[in-house]
C-alpha cells in the first residue's frame, strides 16, 4: 500500500493523481445533485479568447480537432485521467527501475508516452459511449409553421379537420382548419401557415405556390 501511494505521489505520475483526483470530486458533486453533468459545458461549446481575439468553436476548437466532441468535456477528461494514470503509475513500477537514464528524463519520456496512449483510449471509447450523450432537441410547435403535412379526414373546414405530421420516424395528429374554397381531401398535401390553441391552420399547397398550369402559362407568355 505504501509503494502504491508512492508511486501515485511521484513523478510523472502525480500530475494524472491530481487530475484524476479532481475529475472523482466532480462526479461525486454531481451524484449528490451539485453540479450538472455538463458544469465545464459540452466540447463542441470550447471557445478560445486570447488577448482580446475571440476566437469561437467555428475557429479553433481542440476538442474537436481530437475526436473528442462526442461526449461531454468532463467525461472526456475523466478517461484521459483515469488511462493517464493507470499507465504513468504502471510505469513508474516496472519500467523506472530499469531505465539506464536519469529519472526526470524516464518520467518526462513516460509521461508523454502515457498521455498519447490515454488519448487514443480515450477517443476508442468515446464512439460507443456518444449515444448516450445525445441530446434530443423537442419540436416546439412555432417549429411547425411551414411544414407540409397529409390530411387524414374527409373533410377539413372551419369546424373540422385532420392531419398527419410524418418525419423523423415521428407521426403526429395534428387537428387543423382551413378557409380555401377548394375542397381538401384526404391524402393530400397541404401546408401549416399558422398556430392557435392548438389548432392548426393549412393551405393546399397549390394555393401556396401556385397551380404548375399557371406558372407554365406565365413563362410562355
Amino acid at each position: 500500500m505504501t509503494e502504491f501511494l508512492q508511486a501515485s505521489l511521484s513523478y510523472p505520475a502525480v500530475l494524472f493523481t491530481g487530475l484524476l483526483s479532481l475529475m472523482l470530486i466532480y462526479w461525486l458533486l454531481v451524484i449528490l445533485g451539485a453540479v450538472g453533468l455538463d458544469a465545464l459545458g459540452g466540447a463542441e461549446d470550447v471557445d478560445l479568447d486570447l488577448e482580446g481575439v475571440e476566437l469561437g468553436a467555428s475557429d479553433i476548437d481542440a476538442p474537436s480537432a481530437f475526436s473528442l466532441r462526442r461526449v461531454p468535456l468532463t467525461v472526456a477528461l475523466s478517461l484521459i485521467a483515469f488511462w493517464g494514470w493507470l499507465f504513468t503509475h504502471l510505469g513508474s513500477h516496472y519500467l523506472l527501475p530499469i531505465s539506464g537514464l536519469s529519472r526526470g528524463i524516464t518520467g518526462t519520456l513516460l509521461l508523454a508516452a502515457s498521455a498519447v496512449l490515454a488519448y487514443f483510449i480515450t477517443r476508442l471509447l468515446t464512439v460507443p459511449l456518444a449515444p448516450l450523450f445525445h441530446t434530443h432537441h423537442a419540436t416546439s410547435r412555432d417549429d411547425l409553421v411551414g411544414r407540409v403535412i397529409t390530411v387524414r379526414t374527409g373533410r377539413v373546414d372551419r369546424e373540422y379537420g385532420q392531419g398527419l405530421l410524418d418525419e423523423d420516424a415521428h407521426a403526429l395528429l395534428l387537428e387543423i382548419r382551413c378557409d380555401s374554397e377548394r375542397e381538401l381531401k384526404r391524402g393530400q398535401r397541404v401546408m401549416i401557415i399558422s398556430i392557435e390553441d392548438d389548432v392548426y391552420e393549412v393551405e393546399p399547397i397549390d394555393d401556396l405556390l401556385g397551380a404548375p398550369g399557371a406558372a407554365q402559362a406565365g413563362r410562355h407568355r
